[in-house]
């Protein structure tokens, strides 16, 4: 089971040559199992709120691309559990909240994070790919 963090669910939407050989072939094989990735609800917060903000661009509605990535990936909602694991991960370990849940959902699901942070990474609190 693949997660993916926020920054490559848009590069997939936006500009997919920077996803690298590995998480490509990750996705891939996934998708090969007829498995969609999954994603956090968080990452759908951190797209729009970023899209809507001017950061990136993407032309489609929010109701668009909220339809589009509900075709595309599995979401995972952000569990009582999955807080609880987010708010306990270290201080040191990483200072954007939306970090902290999608790792801890990486942690609390067994996921494999696809993931260019290399804070998530270093910290080798799961399984990650990059």
């Amino acid at each position: 089971m693949i997660l993916l963090d926020t920054h490559v669910v848009i590069w997939i939407l936006t500009c997919p040559h920077r996803i690298s050989k590995a998480a490509a072939d990750a996705i891939s094989a996934n998708g090969a199992r007829g498995e969609l990735p999954r994603i956090s609800t968080a990452t759908i917060y951190e797209l729009i709120y970023t899209k809507r903000r001017g950061r990136i661009e993407i032309h489609a509605s929010d109701a668009e691309l909220l339809a589009k990535m509900r075709l595309w990936f599995n979401s995972i909602p952000i569990s009582e559990v999955i807080a609880a694991r987010a708010a306990a991960l270290s201080d040191s370990f990483h200072g954007d909240p939306i970090d902290r849940i999608i790792t801890a959902t990486g942690i609390e699901m067994g996921c494999t994070l696809i993931t260019k942070d290399e804070k998530i990474r270093d910290a080798q609190l799961c399984k990650t790919i990059w």
